[in-house]
This record gives structure tokens, C-alpha cells and sequence, in this order.
């Protein structure tokens, strides 16, 4: 799994017909300093996650069980709306300082 952030979204109006119905997002992954990395990647998503959301996602079989179909066409999904993070048992300030905007810098809800 990996926290990132969604940046927008994916409109697709020709798709295979297992992914009809299905809401695509694009989401910046974090890096381990709280930065987004050059990557992108798509996710399907069925929580109705929003930009700007920090999103908890899954690839692979994880991803598909997350959506509910073992045999959908996707490699990455929403699995967590992230509200907070909280980090314990670590003597790392700016770690902790991280994980608090983590949960500042999500959205609205």
C-alpha cells in the first residue's frame, strides 16, 4: 500500500466493460519526506475520494478485492480515506511533524 494525494481525475468514455461504472482518480504518491514523487498513478476508486484528499491505495489482487472484483482490469484502487496519521514510538521530530500535515492537508473532510 502507499499514501498519496489525488490530483484529478481520468474521463473515459470508451473502456472495457468490467470498468464501466468505475471512477478513475490520479494520485501522487508521498515519499517517506511528506513530497510527492514524479510518479503518478491511476486508481480506480469506489469511497468517492476527492482532490486534494490524502488517499490510502492498493495494487494488485489487494486493489481488485478492495473494488470487489477479482477479475477487473485494474492494478491500483482506493482502499482509505486518510483522516489522520499519527506516529508513535519514533524519536524523529520532523517524521512526527510529517505525519501531523498529513492529516492537516486533506481536503475538506
Amino acid at each position: 500500500m502507499f499514501l498519496g494525494k489525488v490530483v484529478g481525475t481520468v474521463w473515459s468514455t470508451k473502456k472495457s466493460p468490467d470498468l464501466e461504472g468505475v471512477r478513475f482518480l490520479i494520485v501522487h504518491p508521498y515519499d517517506l519526506d511528506h513530497e510527492p514523487t514524479k510518479n503518478v498513478v491511476v486508481v480506480a476508486d469506489r469511497l468517492g475520494a476527492g482532490p486534494g484528499e490524502t488517499v490510502m491505495c492498493a495494487y494488485g489482487k489487494a486493489a481488485r478485492t478492495a473494488i470487489g472484483n477479482q477479475d477487473m482490469s485494474i492494478e491500483a484502487a482506493v482502499v482509505g480515506i486518510v483522516d489522520r496519521v499519527d506516529l508513535t514510538d519514533t524519536k524523529s521530530e520532523e517524521l512526527r511533524e510529517v505525519a501531523r500535515s498529513l492529516g492537516r492537508d486533506n481536503g475538506s473532510r
